[in-house]
């Protein structure tokens, strides 16, 4: 059915993996590090996210990468969030205040997602495409252009739901847990 063949593109391209990889790297690339330590960086970044799903895949722990059981969601998540706590603590000493918020907002966000994953099933697709699209505006504030990319959200949300991973609820959670993280980090009050 072309809905279902529309719904995965959307839903593939809007990756969890794909977007909590490409906010930091982003991020990481127009810091002022020098390009051996951006490539460590991303490097850590895209182990912390892609290696835990390998080792609990292994493990037999999570069925598919879309992680489609709220069950198996924890163990991955919680991994996350520790793995990104100290990377967000590693980075805080570089004293690149962008950098730091990027770090800071993952870290907060995997953690906050950790927490209700323990009690209700969250879209992960959601929360990072809004992580990243926030992060994108943070970083290139010069470009009101890029507010265009939250046009995207309904798009990737209607996905989720077109291929029943979550529900209303789940997908409009997903988008304003991060999204209000996103700016009280990115453009706080005080």
């Amino acid at each position: 059915m072309l809905k279902t063949k529309i719904a995965r593109i959307i839903s593939e391209i809007s990756n969890g993996f794909l977007t909590m990889i490409l906010t930091p790297v982003i991020a990481i690339l127009v810091s002022p590090l020098n390009t051996l330590n951006k490539t460590i960086l991303s490097l850590v970044y895209l182990l912390s996210t892609i290696l835990p799903y390998f080792v609990l895949k292994k493990m037999g722990k999570v069925s598919d990468y879309e992680f489609t059981k709220r069950e198996e969601r924890p163990p991955y998540f919680t991994t996350i969030s520790i793995l990104f706590g100290i990377i967000f603590f590693f980075v805080l000493t570089l004293n690149i205040e962008t950098l730091t918020r990027v770090t800071m907002n993952l870290f907060l966000v995997s953690t906050v997602v950790t927490i209700i994953t323990f009690y209700w099933k969250i879209s992960g697709h959601m929360t990072y495409s809004t992580i990243l699209f926030a992060t994108l505006i943070y970083l290139f504030p010069n470009t009101p252009a890029l507010m265009f990319l939250f046009v995207l959200s309904p798009l990737i949300a209607w996905s989720r739901i077109a291929l029943n991973k979550h529900t209303l609820t789940q997908v409009i959670l997903g988008t304003l847990i991060p999204l209000s993280i996103s700016i009280l980090i990115y453009w706080p009050f005080w």
